[in-house]
């Protein structure tokens, strides 16, 4: 198929960019153009349309920033919403129907009782002057910090309320981390495969990320080792429990491996445990993490948003205090402190035994979920899915943004992987999915049931509108 037959602008016509744009939004809105799809090069087009490149540069331009498109260094312009520099893929679902297993909650089990008890009380206290209506310390009300040491303890039981501050969720810490602890043009390693929210800290305080390589049991040392030497990498983040997208967990050999690597060339670890609470009870609170092998360079992120809910912003800075307390300024320039009135909430939360509860539940939960996708999509790894994440492979015939943007025209609602790579070339043909977001087990099923059934049935296999 030709460029001109491709466009369908008729012979000897030279269109404007404002033409051009709105002919290839029409195309791409009517299914003509497939998500995924590569675009001819603006050279090409201009050239077999008669116009000058400018003109179709200012239309993929305007098509992009309307998220209609997207450009990958290296490789081209695609159909389909890329990532922003910014932002996070956390647009809801469009249909109040639909499956979204593309955001990561675990409200699979209700949170609204626990939630609404603790800020009932919170309202009471308030009335009797109980709760502070004022301005409060930039690391929050102290009481609220010691109401967390419980929590934070299995992962480092030797915090003090100087030791914590308290954010709005833990991607508050990474941007204050960002912002506080390394200097403008600095580098933070990272998986290559990496939350996105990262990506997002860093463009926000001018850092560079670099894209340390990955194996089965998550960032390879050696790969760490020549990222410091390559770079000037001052911020090393790190998911030892649960590594999102991939779900997997890091064996205690190599988190020991990469906190030499950290030490010898001086880095502060961020290490980030939002998920930390779905690890394997059977390790035991003790498990070594970052912030027990290298004690005097973590700091320690984890928030209530993913074991509670995502209306529950409430998230700790834990670490030295010369860190936290860069962290705690870091905060106080961007949002002066975190509401008390939220954070005694989460103090009433973390106070009882009903997260406890709640924590179990949500882990046995996850585990039936795990075993039905395990059993559903064989080439994925059973072990993988304990944390609640699956990154499922895709077969060749399919493309990860072909394959979400018609899951998601049937109803279910998935990531492509590229919206983790810190190098989209790098990408593997994969989607994530949160198995605790979709409430109902014959909903969850219906929505994985939809997946399998379209990853057997290509864009080549489909039927063609006449």
């Amino acid at each position: 198929m030709t460029i001109s037959s491709l466009f369908a602008f008729p012979p000897g016509t030279k269109p404007t960019a404002l033409a051009l744009e709105r002919h290839l939004r029409e195309r791409i809105r009517s299914g003509a153009f497939n998500p995924g799809m590569r675009l001819p090069p603006v050279r090409e087009v201009a050239w077999a349309l008669g116009c000058a490149p400018g003109t179709v540069a200012r239309a993929y331009q305007a098509l992009e920033r309307q998220g209609l498109i997207h450009g990958e260094v290296g490789r081209g312009t695609f159909v389909g919403e890329g990532r922003s520099v910014l932002g996070l893929p956390l647009e809801g679902a469009r249909h109040a129907g639909t499956a979204d297993l593309s955001v990561t909650s675990f409200l699979m089990e209700p949170a609204d009782d626990l939630l609404a008890e603790a800020l009932a009380t919170v309202a009471a206290r308030l009335g009797a002057g109980v709760v502070s209506l004022s301005y409060e310390s930039e690391a929050g009300v102290r009481a609220d910090r010691e109401a967390a040491l419980p929590f934070l303890a299995r992962w480092r039981d030797d915090l003090t309320p100087e030791d914590v501050v308290i954010t709005s969720g833990a991607q508050a810490v990474l941007a204050a981390a960002s912002s506080a602890l390394v200097p403008r043009g600095g580098t933070v390693a990272c998986d290559a495969l990496v939350y996105p929210g990262v990506r997002s800290a860093a463009a926000m305080t001018g850092l560079k990320p670099c894209a340390v390589e990955m194996d089965a049991e998550g960032m390879i040392p050696e790969a760490l080792d020549a990222a410091c030497r390559r770079h000037p990498v001052g911020l090393l983040f790190v998911m030892p429990s649960v590594q999102n997208p991939t779900g997997r967990a890091m064996p205690s050999a190599r988190r020991v491996a990469l906190a030499e690597v950290a030490a010898r060339h001086g880095l502060t670890v961020i290490e980030d445990e939002v998920y930390g609470f779905m690890a394997d009870p059977g390790i035991g609170p003790r498990a070594e993490g970052f912030s027990r092998l290298l004690p005097e360079r973590t700091v320690l992120a984890t928030s209530l948003s993913k074991c509670v809910a995502p209306a529950l912003r409430v998230g700790y800075a834990a670490g030295p205090g010369a860190l936290v307390r860069r962290i705690a300024a870091a905060q106080n320039a961007m949002q002066l402190m975190v509401s008390p009135a939220l954070t005694a909430a989460a103090s009433l939360v973390l106070s009882g035994d009903r997260l406890a509860r709640r924590i179990a539940a949500i882990r046995a939960g996850v585990a039936v979920r795990a075993d039905h996708v395990a059993a559903t999509w064989p080439e994925v790894d059973r072990a993988a899915l304990g944390g609640g994440l699956a990154l499922l492979p895709l077969p060749s015939e399919w493309a990860a943004d072909g394959f979400a943007a018609e899951a998601e025209a049937l109803g279910v609602k998935v990531s492509p992987a590229r919206y983790f790579a810190v190098e989209a070339r790098l990408a593997p043909n994969a989607v994530r999915l949160s198995l605790g977001a979709v409430a109902g087990e014959e909903r969850f099923r219906r929505a994985i049931a939809t997946l399998a059934s379209l990853r057997e049935r290509p864009y080549s296999a489909l039927p063609a509108a006449p």
